[in-house]
């Protein structure tokens, strides 16, 4: 095995980009490098490279996508993508997916169930656009279908709030500030049926 080309980062000027045979094989720090005396040219071992890849190179990545998990959820997507701007190669950033699932650090499902429950609880938002914005963030449309199966989102109640933050009295209301209100809550990915029946439970007097 040849180190055929040597690379410095361009996110992270003190990591190096190493391709072996002529192909991206890792990324390593500016000691490592030194250490290993790694430059053009160099022959690398199997036992220097497996070592390398197994210990330094993987634990960096598994590090690297812990600490991203450690702030909030993160779609499975949102972790992979954080992988790549880290230049990993491929067969590592699979086995740091693979351990990730294995032990619940990451998980679309839960991801979604959880986004719901937020979205209903302090920002309101219609079925359409919580499914697009999942979507956005790189979960499966069959895991989006198969949550929402399972789950019972109050669309009615979340409209109704957002009406009456809008209107605080419905007996001196026009038609202009009706539409509007209807515009932003198609925009919250509300339906016709869902904003018509909020807007009649809004403008009762049992509030």
């Amino acid at each position: 095995m040849i180190v055929t080309a040597l690379e410095q980062q361009k996110k992270d000027k003190s990591r190096y980009s190493v391709y072996i045979d002529g192909n991206f094989a890792f990324g390593l720090s500016a000691a490592d490098v030194e250490y290993f005396k790694i430059k053009e040219g160099f022959e690398i071992s199997e036992t220097t490279y497996n070592y390398i890849t197994d210990s330094l190179v993987y634990i960096k990545a598994q590090d690297t996508a812990l600490k991203f998990l450690g702030y909030k959820m993160r779609t499975e997507n949102e972790v992979y993508k954080k992988l790549s701007e880290k230049d990993y190669s491929e067969d590592i950033k699979s086995r740091v997916m693979a351990f990730l699932k294995k032990y619940g650090y990451v998980d679309d499902k839960k991801y979604c169930e959880a986004y719901i429950k937020e979205c209903e609880r302090l920002k309101p938002k219609g079925k359409y656009l919580i499914k697009y914005e999942l979507s956005q963030r790189g979960v499966d449309d069959k895991v989006i279908y198969e949550v929402f199966e399972n789950m019972d989102l109050d669309e009615i109640s979340g409209a109704v709030k957002l009406i009456r933050k809008k209107i605080k009295d419905f007996s001196n209301v026009d038609f202009k500030e009706k539409q509007k209100v209807f515009a932003m809550l198609q925009r919250k990915g509300y339906n016709y049926d869902v904003i018509k029946e909020a807007f009649d439970e809004a403008s009762s007097d049992d509030f």
